[in-house]
């Protein structure tokens, strides 16, 4: 048959047996499931019976591009990555923004499924419709960084693009990432299922043109896009994601010791705001593949405190608020050499932020001793969080506990209730109190807590018409219209996330009428909204029956003591009532009372 918007192969890697085989895809799982998460998902629900365990070599990894993942589409070059979480044992999955995604299309395929476990280090190299599994213990120990650059001078081409893990995910620390020099697959610890596999990274070089229906209405339809989406990314562009920390913390939804806090110095906090970022360090906006908005922020420090010199991607929204704020660090500077360590490593910055808040707090409270290892344990710290980093990523004494994760390492240190997490993982910097759409969200979306439902939005003021989602004034609306709002919001950003584009692209004006064109012109087929959600409630109804199969019911959806509890410090903030919305949830869901799915259409 031919494909418009994909290739229609599928690589399919053992490495027990060192085998590679190369599979035609099935139409009708794309008409279901698109691509991205929604493939993703697909094929471990299909194949969880056979995983053991997380890090056992029976667990596999989809790596997975989608319809729109389009040389010259604004804000596709994404890929998905998912598996069964190491941290949290469940649904598990990152989306990383980067041209890798883009030329593992132009080499052949739509998606890599990963089983078994090498016997020493490898890389997949994959190039235009080929695939060879490669020796890869010469990189094997270095950080993701070194590993990328030492790949292409070896392969003797500065073009290539590659994902790799640093020594975090070699160790199998359960909050490392997958990532390259420009993007970062954060959340769920999925390095350390690369790590349990000897896998050290994928490499791409494609020359292969993936077709579309409607080549010259595309080329005309996008012209007027990126300069939509040009002028509504003004702000991301001047000040970046963290241009957002100051105003966050008006609202009470920047986290601040160890989510105690409602509110901090205002000073303080302009100190590590994205407008200050922009005024000292800013070299250039950095943007991802064909992305006109440029979020990112290619920062310079020249003879700095931590630096003597250094340029490279400076810290986004939340590394600022859980490596910053949530730590009482005000040292911008301080937080650039955080973010860059977690960068090369391979830590997630959002988990790290939040494991070593956990650590002051219990050290705080007489939990564990101030004077650990060498380490003075305290608010503000900035030394310290550099080398709790460094110890985490290698898995070196009190470092070794974190590295489970924050929920693991509150149980074992006997203080659960200091653990800021939700099936798992750790909180990210957005709070319910703040937003009562991000509580109840929090608890539904399947990965554990997790901002990326983006249910907030509506209530900053921006509406989705086609999908009857309107924009409110007041943050803390109740009943059928917060729940509906919710849920409509999480399987937009569902369908983001199959197709896969960047959510940012929604912040710049990319509307569903955008979508339902983009998908005509590159696949050929009629969408509605109608269909979009259709699709997209099969998806999270597909990771929810994973984390039913797993374990997962009602009792698992629920907010950490800290956030079910007021703000120490301010009275202008409310505490969600989850309670009161769930039993509705569930029942739009279509769900049992005990929150499992009755059935997949």
């Amino acid at each position: 048959m031919e494909w418009f918007g994909y290739t229609g192969k599928i690589l399919n890697v053992d490495l027990s047996e060192n085998k590679l085989e190369v599979l035609d895809a099935d139409p009708k799982v794309y008409e279901k499931y698109m691509g991205g998460t929604g493939y993703a998902a697909h094929i471990i629900h299909e194949n969880l019976k056979k995983i053991k365990d997380p890090e056992d070599e029976s667990n596999i990894m989809v790596f997975a591009t989608g319809p729109l993942t389009i040389d010259g589409i604004p804000n596709g070059g994404r890929v998905t990555v998912g598996t069964i979480s190491p941290e949290t044992g469940i649904w598990g999955e990152t989306h990383i923004g980067t041209r890798f995604a883009i030329e593992m299309k132009k080499a052949g395929f739509d998606a890599i499924i990963v089983k078994g476990k090498a016997e020493k280090p490898v890389y997949l190299f994959l190039h235009d419709g080929n695939a060879e599994i490669r020796d890869a213990s010469k990189y094997w120990g270095r950080d993701i960084h070194e590993t990328i650059e030492s790949l292409r001078t070896d392969l003797n081409d500065s073009t290539i693009k590659a994902l790799a893990i640093g020594p975090a995910g070699e160790k199998k620390v359960k909050i490392s990432i997958i990532a390259n020099e420009e993007g970062f697959g954060g959340r769920c610890g999925l390095g350390a299922v690369m790590g349990s596999k000897n896998l050290k990274a994928i490499v791409a070089k494609g020359t292969q043109t993936v077709p579309v229906a409607h080549p010259e209405e595309l080329k005309e339809f996008l012209k007027e896009l990126i300069k939509k989406l040009t002028k509504g990314g003004t702000g991301l562009r001047r000040y970046g994601s963290a241009g957002g920390v100051k105003g966050y913390h008006v609202l009470g939804n920047l986290p601040i010791r160890n989510f105690l806090w409602g509110k901090w110095d205002d000073e303080k906090v302009a100190k590590i705001s994205g407008e200050s970022l922009t005024e000292n360090y800013l070299k250039s906006p950095f943007a991802c593949t064909f992305c006109p908005i440029a979020c990112k922020r290619l920062v310079e420090v020249k003879n700095g405190k931590y630096f003597k010199e250094f340029v490279g991607l400076g810290p986004e929204y939340e590394t600022v608020g859980l490596l910053g704020s949530n730590l009482l660090v005000d040292d911008l500077e301080a937080i650039i050499k955080a973010n860059n360590m977690c960068d090369r490593l391979g830590l997630d910055t959002i988990s790290t932020g939040n494991v070593i808040g956990f650590l002051f707090d219990a050290a705080e409270r007489g939990i564990v001793d101030k004077n650990l290892e060498g380490l003075t344990l305290e608010w503000g710290n900035a030394e310290t969080v550099h080398k709790l980093i460094e110890k985490i990523a290698y898995r070196e004494g009190i470092g070794d506990i974190l590295a489970e994760g924050v929920k693991k390492a509150a149980e074992k240190l006997g203080a659960p209730e200091l653990a800021v997490e939700i099936k798992g993982l750790e909180m990210p910097a957005h709070d319910g109190r703040a937003y009562w759409s991000h509580g109840l969200s929090h608890i539904t979306m399947n990965r554990g807590a997790d901002h990326l439902g983006w249910p907030h939005m509506p209530f900053k003021g921006i509406s989705v018409p086609e999908l009857g989602i309107k924009a409110f004034d007041n943050r803390y609306i109740d009943g059928d219209e917060l729940i509906e709002t919710v849920i409509k919001m999480q399987n937009l950003m569902i369908i983001y996330d199959s197709l896969i584009i960047c959510k940012y692209a929604f912040a710049a004006g990319l509307t569903v009428t955008d979508i339902i064109k983009l998908l005509y012109f590159v696949t050929g087929k009629e969408y509605t909204p109608e269909k979009l959600m259709e699709i997209a409630n099969r998806i999270w109804k597909v990771q929810r029956k994973i984390n039913n199969e797993l374990g997962i019911t009602a009792k698992d959806d629920k907010l950490p003591l800290r956030m079910a509890t007021p703000h120490a410090n301010r009275t202008d903030t409310q505490v969600p009532p989850i309670e009161k919305w769930l039993p509705r949830y569930y029942e739009l869901r279509g769900l049992t009372e005990d929150g499992i799915v009755k059935e997949i259409d």
